[in-house]
């Protein structure tokens, strides 16, 4: 047992001495004398139980500004007066302060009032929540206030992610939102751009162009394309495709275009990397300001509003029919004009 010598007993207000029979609460850390404890049957320190806090010996302050040791207010003991936190039992030390300490869970049911409650009543954090006065807070890149370490952050469709309800961005995904959602909520809340994304790395201008990308989409496939020609066309000259062999006018083994057709292949390698990491935060950009414009219409109908937020994003296979269009055009075309140069 800690020495709880020149403190009072919380019953009845007598001065501990080195040798008295000291007990403690074991929810609040309140000290009585064993016998005191023993008449009340209970912890009668109701204003601790009541809003989950931790009895705090009130010289405490006083004795850390002396330089003196300063006493855990969960466990009793002593630390050195330059101690964050406790040697025992790890409780934060916070000289000087009369909020109770925001580390402590709830015990037996009390819950800290430093915590932010969900509308279940439960220890946990909502987006659009009060998460109360936290020394050791952090913010994210909005400005918000995080709840400490350990604690769960609770989001649902009214949950605002940088200006925009999760709802709106629900119904402009469309099916099975929830990846992309998860990946929203990491851009607009914790910042980071970088996700991964097998689909767009593996398909890059395919992914962008289905997803109505169609600015960086277009690039994509452009790309794409440009880069795909050295290595279709040394494959069509050297070991064909489906029976076609095709002879090209310039010598395909040659050192120059062999240079040519690594440094197309790197290319499009990176390429795809680059679109398999940032594509989830170019649809997340795209996703908010096109929300973002159409809230910003003159219409007012909330109903006429979520279904142009719908039509408007989801997903297109006209954009990629195009698109492989696109693709057959230039690479083909480009085959077939090589070929025939004299």
């Amino acid at each position: 047992m800690e020495s709880y010598k020149g403190k009072k007993c919380f019953s009845c207000g007598e001065i501990f001495k080195e040798n008295d029979d000291i007990v403690v609460c074991p929810d609040c850390g309140t000290p009585y004398h064993r016998e005191c404890y023993a008449k009340e049957g209970k912890c009668i320190n109701e204003e601790l139980h009541k809003n989950g806090g931790s009895w705090r010996d009130e010289s405490a302050a006083e004795n850390a500004a002396e330089g003196e040791n300063l006493r855990c207010p969960r466990c009793g003991a002593e630390n050195a007066p330059d101690k964050l936190f406790c040697e025992k039992c790890g409780t934060p030390l916070i000289s000087g302060s009369e909020q109770s300490v925001p580390f402590n869970d709830a015990v037996n049911g009390n819950k800290n009032p430093n915590m932010g409650q969900n509308p279940n009543g439960t220890n946990q954090y909502g987006p659009n929540q009060q998460y109360g006065q936290n020394p050791y807070g952090q913010n994210d890149p909005n400005g918000q206030q995080m709840p400490p370490f350990g604690q769960q952050m609770v989001f649902d469709k009214d949950s605002v992610i940088d200006g925009i309800k999760l709802d709106d961005y629900a119904k402009y995904v469309g099916g099975n939102p929830l990846g992309f959602l998860s990946n929203f909520i990491k851009f607009g809340k914790f910042g980071g751009k970088t996700s991964l994304n097998i689909f767009a790395f593996i398909f890059p201008e395919v992914y962008l162009l289905y997803r109505k990308i169609r600015p960086w989409g277009v690039i994509a496939m452009i790309l794409v394309s440009v880069l795909s020609i050295p290595n279709m066309i040394e494959m069509f000259a050297t070991v064909g495709y489906a029976n076609i062999k095709i002879n090209f006018v310039f010598d395909v083994t040659s050192p120059a275009f062999t240079l040519i057709s690594y440094l197309s292949w790197y290319l499009l390698l990176a390429l795809k990397i680059l679109c398999g990491l940032f594509s989830n935060y170019l649809y997340y950009k795209q996703a908010k300001t096109d929300i973002n414009n159409i809230r910003s219409e003159e219409e007012t109908d909330e109903q006429t509003i979520k279904q142009k937020i719908i039509e408007k994003g989801g997903t297109s296979w006209i954009n990629v029919i195009v698109g492989f269009t696109v693709y057959f055009v230039i690479t083909v075309g480009s085959m077939i004009l090589l070929s025939k140069i004299k």
